[in-house]
């Protein structure tokens, strides 16, 4: 990957700002950094080769809604006034984009349901206005991928069908939901909440045209991600109940809808599993972990029959 060095000695080329000092802060498929010019604190983020065109593509998006007053930080330009800047290296081309930094925190989903509602009802409507270029997104990235994924891992053909099965059955369900802009990664993690108490919305590199409803699932799903309760989906169904008092305020949703999102959730393992087999390597995660991820599906299908 790159360096200290490498990333500093690239900042400074593209920015005037004399970046001396940085920080790793997290890897969630793009590498994250915090940085320092003088006192000055900055975030930068370094998207991989496998998600560039979106990556570029959210970059006009930032911009729009900057542009609109909507929460999200603002972007540092580099020297020639470019919102990104590029590296080439053997393994592809690596995204660099520095933003501002936001002291602050993830919201609690639990006191501020209806605002999170809100905020993203807003951000919805708003988004409906944008003609720039998006990625469309649709079962071969909901769920075929990650079927070819399991072939290609010679998983066992009983618990493969097992998959198919389920995918099959939760596509049927959500394939004529409406189309349209989607942030594609709106967990809570991607949310920052100030002192004074703004929501910010971030990490706008996954964005594509698809469901508006699966940024709904991601910021409502209440459950472990590896180990299913039954509590969980309780919760879930709640905090859905309180986000969406504040999201039908900007946007109508109606009961099929709603009814759906139990489905995207479901739907999100096989795309998140897919997506990180697909930057880490076939062999980043083994049949022990996938046959558990195949037992969270079941649970889940037999909690949304019950």
């Amino acid at each position: 990957m790159f360096t200290e060095t490498q990333i500093l000695e690239h900042l400074n080329r593209e920015h005037r700002s004399g970046f001396h000092d940085m920080v790793w802060f997290r890897d969630g498929g793009s590498l994250s950094y915090l940085i320092r010019s003088g006192d000055q604190r900055y975030f930068l983020k370094i998207i991989r080769p496998q998600m560039l065109e979106t990556a570029i593509q959210s970059i006009g998006i930032h911009l729009y809604l900057r542009r609109h007053q909507f929460p999200v930080p603002a972007i540092i330009p580099g020297r020639t006034g470019s919102p990104y800047s590029i590296a080439e290296t053997a393994q592809g081309r690596y995204l660099f984009v520095v933003y501002e930094y936001l002291e602050g925190a993830e919201p609690d989903i639990h006191q501020h349901a209806e605002s999170i509602g809100s905020l993203t009802g807003v951000f919805h409507a708003l988004m409906q206005g944008y003609s720039g270029p998006l990625t469309e997104r649709g079962k071969d990235f909901f769920l075929d991928r990650y079927l070819g994924i399991l072939k290609k891992k010679n998983y066992p053909e009983p618990k493969w069908q097992a998959y198919a099965n389920y995918g099959n059955e939760l596509w049927a369900r959500v394939k004529h939901l409406p189309y349209g802009y989607c942030h594609g990664d709106l967990n809570r993690g991607n949310l920052l909440q100030t002192a004074s108490g703004d929501i910010y919305l971030l990490d706008l590199d996954t964005s594509c045209r698809s469901f508006p409803l699966y940024d709904i699932a991601l910021v409502c799903n209440c459950t472990d991600y590896f180990r299913f309760e039954e509590k969980d989906y309780a919760e879930t169904r709640d905090i859905l109940e309180r986000f969406l008092s504040g999201y039908t305020q900007h946007r109508e949703i109606s009961a099929r809808m709603r009814a759906a999102i139990f489905d995207l959730i479901a739907l999100m393992h096989y795309q998140l599993q897919a997506t990180i087999i697909e930057i880490y390597g076939l062999d980043c995660v083994d049949e022990r972990f996938v046959d558990d991820q195949l037992e969270w599906l079941q649970k889940w299908q037999k909690a949304s029959r019950g």
